[in-house]
């Protein structure tokens, strides 16, 4: 029966490990999902989206504001890291500010939501270098299903040039809503220039995850029903044995 314990106890020390790192992770990344769609909600409420942009960059910077008679429009340059590159990306931030038609279902078919991106430097000016209509992500899906989601849709494009640029926006019914020229200066990280800010800091990461509050008291539960499954299993086993071998 000794040789039982010990077995048994190996078994279910290595399984109590699994179960533990298991939940650690689940529960982490629930927690950072959670904190993202909490900061998108409280960009949406200031109308500021440097913080939800932070979380997800190494740098940043906000370079245009736009405002039509229905959305209010926040361009950034973010640079991103892809792997171990580091990349520029220019992000469109599009909210609105008044009761519009969007896609309540991610496959509506009728959403025409989209941008044109037009190249108006370099060798061939007016070419059309981004479009959501012809982008393979965006086939079969609706864009502005995201207000759906987080109340705001945005448009993230790596760039690796100088650009100057025309930017069309249009709406779920295929209508032009915004149009407007923004340069871009891309930026070899870590030489960049001194108005753009930092990433979030971990420290200020993990304070929003509070594992405390929201991590640790899952794993806890979890162990403890391990635990106690354990125990009784165990002991079943263990007294089905021994009353086999009397």
């Amino acid at each position: 029966m000794k040789k039982f314990i010990i077995i048994y106890f190996v078994i279910s020390l290595v399984l109590g490990v699994g179960i533990y790192f298991i939940t650690l992770t689940l529960s982490y990344n629930q927690r950072v999902y959670d904190v993202y769609y909490e900061l998108a909600e409280e960009a949406v409420n200031t109308l500021d989206f440097d913080d939800f942009i932070s979380m997800q960059s190494i740098s940043y910077k906000m370079i245009h504001h736009e405002e039509t008679d229905d959305y209010i429009i926040d361009v950034y340059h973010v640079i991103g890291k892809d792997d171990e590159k580091y990349i520029n990306q220019f992000g469109l931030f599009i909210v609105p500010t008044s009761d519009v038609d969007y896609a309540e279902d991610i496959e509506d078919l009728d959403d025409q939501t989209g941008i044109r991106v037009i190249k108006l430097n370099g060798d061939q000016p007016n070419e059309t270098i981004y479009e959501t209509y012809t982008e393979p992500d965006y086939e079969g899906a609706a864009v502005s299903y995201g207000l759906s989601l987080m109340s705001f849709y945005f448009y993230a494009v790596n760039f690796e040039e100088n650009l100057e640029v025309e930017f069309e926006l249009y709406d779920y019914n295929g209508d032009m809503f915004a149009n407007f020229n923004q340069n871009f200066t891309s930026q070899a990280y870590p030489e960049i220039d001194d108005d753009f800010n930092p990433g979030m800091e971990s420290d200020y990461l993990e304070e929003l995850i509070d594992q405390d509050t929201y991590v640790y008291p899952s794993i806890i539960r979890n162990m403890t029903i391990y635990i106690v499954l354990d125990i009784v299993f165990g002991s079943v086993l263990y007294f089905l044995i021994k009353r086999k071998k009397h």
